[in-house]
């Protein structure tokens, strides 16, 4: 009878009769996984690497008893990456070890998040030995097992591999499958639809397609548990999988062979969804491709020599569409902050703010910021700044127009911890355990780096002020960063005519003098004069800047200062950055863009990159910073579209540490990555060439009268190193602070500040032929793979210099081969 009289619906109206507490109830926290039992991976973990024919890389007890001479291992725990390299391992289980690290750094696998990885050495002492044998629990009075005997590699490949065993899930029971019994799996097996379950011993693994049904893929993990738990037996088996690594090496006693038994903790029993596969499960198989199925992304041969596809430089130019910033906090949709548009269900979300906290840390504690600093923040320094904010909902109605009612949601809490470039470790650690400590509402918790500020975080003060100096008695200058009045970023920088830029503003302050000065470049857009203005309005008002209530504001504009501000910036040396007082003028609404190459899962893309501060109305003139460059893994390269003109930046090869530096496995491994890098250098290059033809051919069809324009047939751009940037290159970033151990690297690589454009470099690291004289000498030509310089003689000095043709010469088996190349120093 209510419900007939009543608005609202029968369910409704139950749960306001509710009399019920549900205040008892404990929900979940959002910040812990749903479930931790099946994880792929588990800390510490020790992969032995072994075999000749098809490496075999396989989990064992992570104790020092496991270690020999004659084989490679990885140690894997949340932080750090060893690879343990033994004197009497081959080349195939060097390399193999090599690339399982790269790949667990680049995609942070089996749950290590390590920055680099750590070499240790089996017969010379380096830095890491000690923390490698502690998490092991090695004895001080333990030798490390010497190798095994010269076939062990291959018998221990075959006996391990007949282990192997798949079962598939069909009829609410685990069906073996007879074609892939015993033998190396094959990727044709993993197919959308399959629920498998891989026995490696020491791993099980229930695999699941993605297309498989939900209730066979816990029948499956419930079913695999039983297998678990019920332990393991390889009475019929010549070797057990499971305890292997204590039988490799050349061990005076074994001991007692146990062949069955119940599985240590230390094994792994693991859930893994299709196309989520971790590099320790991808080496368990013979066919996993290396490389992505984007024929743009796989290998190729460049005058016989390995080299690797460019990516479309065609597509990448025309891949820029602009999206607008969204910040995304509890899987709610926030836009630039303040609002945000679903165009699928036409609904708007407008984000409104009751309140700002701000925190600063001073290592042991934190002390709270005051109103009247709120939005200044030090580099030097680490802070949290808690966002109370709510989400308020409308519609659209039938006819199309937004609906005046809406709804607003729950309060939502975020906190952010702001990280300085200067800040120490300590408050950087102190800051990320206050903001758990601070954190009673369980909202979301970001990190929030210096200059990767996002909208969201900005327009919590309108204005953010990032101040380098704490004194007020000094001359302080200011870059001015933003397209909006309440998304402005004013940045301090060194004080000194090479920090200035032409296409935006700054403000430079003394706070003693109350003077202030609003420096206007040559091509800065009135938009950007706006929002300098309205900042220094804010600015003279600051007590961070200003001791004196009186403030004298003058303005400036570039090519006509006066000299008092010469006097205040250091003098006027107008060569000391990049003007453009004498350039033309297209680059007043141009907005920069930024493309970094590297490998994600074994291909090499060409990833652009987007600035928080970009939009759609105004061009944002320094949209980078340095530490997008520098910041970046090593060696690596970005392609820069400063509009007139393209920069390949090259990065530099990090130095091996001292204890491994003198080591032949290590020699071995940089020669392979720096052939891999060369490859990569010319594949960015030819994608650079293809990307400017693509742009001037737009700009062509763009110009009316159709002309080619006198520029067309110019050079595409320069390729710069690091550590040798030139005036024109670092004007396109807004700070840019020299790094003289860089330019000593690539000085010592041979690289100089001499300017080198992209058409002349790409063809000088693929030229086709050198005399002979040339590939004897050294160094070699930049380009030249050193293990196969006969591929660059010409046919006649080819017969001339090996006594056989080039056709007779590859019919030789592989060792007659080596000794004519031996013989005439080509090897």
């Amino acid at each position: 009878e209510m419900a007939r009289k009543s608005h609202l619906a029968v369910e409704a109206i139950a749960g306001l009769a509710s009399i019920e507490d549900f205040k008892s109830i404990n929900l979940k926290s959002h910040s812990l996984p749903l479930n931790t039992t099946y994880l792929p991976y588990k800390s510490p973990m020790l992969l032995h690497i072994k075999g000749r024919t098809h490496v075999q890389t396989r989990l064992v007890e992570p104790k020092y008893s496991s270690i020999n001479t004659g084989d490679c291992f990885i140690l894997i725990t949340c932080d750090k990456l060893f690879r343990y390299v033994g004197e009497g391992a081959n080349v195939i289980e060097k390399t193999r070890g090599q690339h399982i690290c790269a790949y667990i750094l680049e995609n942070r696998d089996l749950g290590c998040v390590a920055t680099r990885e750590l070499v240790v050495l089996s017969g010379k002492s380096g830095v890491h030995d000690a923390d490698f044998w502690e998490i092991l629990q090695r004895p001080q009075d333990w030798d490390v097992v010497e190798c095994g005997h010269a076939d062990e590699d291959d018998l221990f490949e075959v006996t391990l591999t007949e282990t192997n065993m798949v079962y598939e899930y069909r009829d609410e029971e685990l069906h073996p499958i007879e074609e892939f019994w015993g033998c190396v799996p094959r990727i044709e097996m993993l197919t959308a639809d399959r629920v498998l379950v891989f026995n490696f011993a020491s791993e099980l693994y229930v695999w699941n397609g993605k297309n498989a049904d939900g209730d066979a893929k816990r029948a499956a993990l419930r079913l695999t548990q039983e297998m678990f738990n019920g332990g393991y037996n390889y009475d019929a088996c010549d070797v057990n999988p499971v305890e292997f690594s204590t039988l490799a090496g050349d061990r005076e006693t074994h001991g007692e062979f146990v062949r069955s038994g119940h599985y240590p903790e230390w094994c792994l029993l693991a859930r893994i969804t299709q196309h989520m596969e971790t590099v320790l499960f991808r080496e368990k198989f013979l066919d996993w491709p290396d490389y992505t199925r984007n024929p743009l992304c796989q290998d190729y041969n460049v005058n016989g020599v390995s080299g690797i596809r460019a990516p479309d430089g065609h597509h990448l130019f025309h891949s820029g569409t602009y999206e607008e910033p969204n910040v995304v906090l509890e899987n709610a949709n926030l836009g630039r902050g303040h609002f945000y548009y679903d165009p699928d269900t036409m609904r708007h979300f407008d984000v409104l703010t009751d309140s700002v906290t701000m925190w600063q840390i001073q290592e042991y504690t934190f002390d709270t910021v005051d109103d009247a600093s709120l939005g200044h923040f030090h580099a030097d320094a680490s802070y949290i700044v808690k966002w109370m904010y709510r989400i308020s909902v409308t519609v659209r109605e039938l006819s199309g127009n937004i609906s005046n009612r809406s709804t607003v949601g729950r309060t939502r809490c975020a906190y952010f911890c702001w990280q300085g470039n200067a800040s120490s470790a300590n408050e950087k650690g102190a800051a990320a355990l206050f903001t758990v400590e601070l954190d009673k509402e369980k909202g979301s918790q970001v990190r929030v780096r210096q200059g990767q500020e996002d909208t969201a975080f900005i327009r919590l003060f309108g204005t953010m002020f990032i101040h380098r100096e704490r004194t007020t008695n000094t001359w302080r200058l200011y870059i001015v960063s933003g397209s909006d009045a309440r998304e402005t970023v004013l940045t301090e920088v060194p004080c000194e005519m090479a920090q200035l830029r032409s296409r935006t503003c700054f403000i430079l302050v003394h706070g003693e003098q109350g003077t202030m000065y609003i420096w206007r470049g040559c091509r800065a857009t009135e938009n950007t004069h706006t929002i300098t203005q309205n900042a220094a309005e804010k600015v003279k008002v600051s007590k961070e800047f200003f001791a004196t209530s009186t403030v004298v504001a003058k303005n400036e504009l570039e090519g006509v200062e006066s000299d008092e501000f010469f006097d205040a910036i250091g003098g006027k040396r107008r060569e000391a950055y990049f003007s453009l007082l004498e350039l033309g003028d297209e680059m007043d609404n141009f907005t920069p863009r930024l493309f970094h190459f590297s490998r994600t899962d074994g291909a090499f893309k060409a990833v652009e990159l987007f600035s928080h501060l970009r939009s759609r109305d105004h061009a944002t003139p320094y949209p980078f910073s340095q530490l997008d460059l520098y910041g970046a893994r090593q060696p690596t390269i970005f392609l820069l579209d400063a509009g007139a003109k393209l920069w390949l930046w090259m990065g530099w090869w990090p130095k091996e540490e001292s204890d491994s530096s003198d080591d032949s496995d290590n020699e071995l491994v940089n020669r392979a990555g720096e052939n891999r890098w060369l490859g990569e250098r010319r594949a960015a290059l030819t994608t650079a060439l293809a990307y400017w033809k693509a742009k001037k051919e737009s700009q062509r069809d763009e110009d009316e009268s159709g002309n080619e324009s006198d520029d067309e047939q110019g050079d595409a751009g320069n390729v710069v190193w690091g550590g040798f940037e030139p005036l024109e290159f670092t004007s396109h970033f807004p700070d840019w602070q020299l790094h003289p151990e860089v330019t000593e690297i690539n000085k010592l690589d041979g690289r100089s500040e001499d300017l080198t454009s992209i058409e002349q470099y790409l063809s000088q690291i693929t030229q086709r032929e050198y005399p002979l004289e040339t590939l004897l000498a050294r160094p070699l030509p930049e380009g030249v793979d050193p293990t196969q310089l006969e591929l660059y003689l010409s046919p006649d000095e080819f017969e001339e210099a090996l006594g056989v043709t080039r056709s007779d010469f590859q019919e030789l088996p592989l060792w007659k081969q080596t000794k004519l190349k031996k013989e005439m120093g080509l090897f």
